[in-house]
């Protein structure tokens, strides 16, 4: 690769952490923020982050058979992927129950 490729791969990555953390603040600014708003947004909130919680304890528990049972010296997914994972999921339920309840 040449220099101008690997500068435009790395700006790209680093554009995408970006994203990722931003992803992330905005999913515990939005969980703080859940308290306040009329029922049908606290309902909104509690159902993606309730469906959120779902999926991240279900990829946790499908991630801890594997590495116990097919990778015995595996080792687990990092943290930020897993924070990535759980915000992505949150976002993407917190937009189905907002366009199901109109929010």
């Amino acid at each position: 690769m040449d220099e101008r490729t690997q500068a435009i791969v790395a700006y790209g990555f680093l554009g995408l952490l970006v994203v990722m953390a931003a992803l992330i603040v905005w999913m515990f600014v939005s969980l703080v923020r859940s308290e306040i708003g009329d029922e049908r947004r606290k309902l909104i909130v509690g159902k993606a982050s309730t469906w959120a919680f779902i999926a991240t304890m279900g990829a946790t528990l499908v991630e801890t058979i594997e590495v116990a049972v097919a990778q015995p010296n595996g080792e687990p997914v990092e943290p930020f992927v897993r924070l990535v994972v759980a915000a992505m999921a949150y976002a993407i339920f917190l937009g189905w129950f907002k366009h199901k309840y109109g929010g």
